[in-house]
């Protein structure tokens, strides 16, 4: 059901089953096709969405061929949010990787969210706070991280929501490559050191972790 996703949202954790049937009331459902662009960077933000099925990209261009994937969302996920909070404008694109359902909530009703529940408000406010430290972390990685570095903390991040023994998740090079913010050349030359070196295996567009401890070590996160 539409109020057990919600539950799942972070910010909306801890509302009441009647405070959700409210939110719903004021969200439509869209469907994606996959390979579907939902908004473009630049274009004027009017909608807040949360992920009912399906994959989001978000992805910037740089130039006419060079992409960064920020993230790929899932179901519970939400984003839009940044234009609605004074951005005016989107800072990046989103595209359905997979066909998608998404919860769609208007500029108006998004305002008026923030402004009747505090709730609302303050777990909006450290879901931000969590994306802004993942994104200084990015930041330092490329900064003070090799290309193996890098890409061991990439699949860190990619995995952390599976369950498989071992490890799983259909991966194409040149997504992996935009989500590290580089080209596919060095990536694919940093996977096959980490497949010599027995850490992960890669065929077919599907990578395995291997060894999860020595990935961690490389990537600099071993506890």
């Amino acid at each position: 059901m539409v109020t057990e996703i919600l539950k799942k949202v972070l910010f909306f954790k801890g509302l009441t089953l009647k405070e959700i049937r409210q939110i719903l009331a004021i969200a439509h459902i869209k469907r994606y096709k996959a390979g579907e662009l939902i908004f473009m960077k630049e274009d004027i933000g009017n909608h807040f969405f949360i992920v009912k099925s399906g994959r989001i990209k978000i992805f910037t261009s740089i130039g006419t061929e060079k992409r960064k994937t920020f993230a790929f969302l899932k179901k519970g996920d939400f984003f839009g949010e940044m234009s609605l909070l004074g951005g005016k404008v989107r800072s990046a694109s989103a595209l359905a990787v997979d066909e998608a359902e998404l919860l769609v909530i208007s500029k108006n009703n998004f305002k008026r969210l923030i402004l009747e529940n505090p709730d609302f408000t303050l777990k909006l406010l450290h879901t931000l706070v969590d994306r802004l430290n993942k994104s200084n972390k990015e930041v330092e990685s490329m900064l003070f991280h090799n290309i193996l570095g890098r890409l061991a903390d990439t699949i860190i991040e990619l995995t952390k929501d599976k369950h498989t023994s071992p490890l799983k998740m259909a991966l194409d090079q040149n997504e992996l490559a935009e989500y590290m913010g580089t080209t596919r050349v060095p990536v694919c030359r940093a996977i096959n050191t980490l497949k010599k070196s027995g850490v992960i295996d890669y065929k077919r567009g599907e990578l395995i972790v291997l060894n999860i401890k020595k990935l961690r070590s490389i990537a600099g996160t071993a506890l």
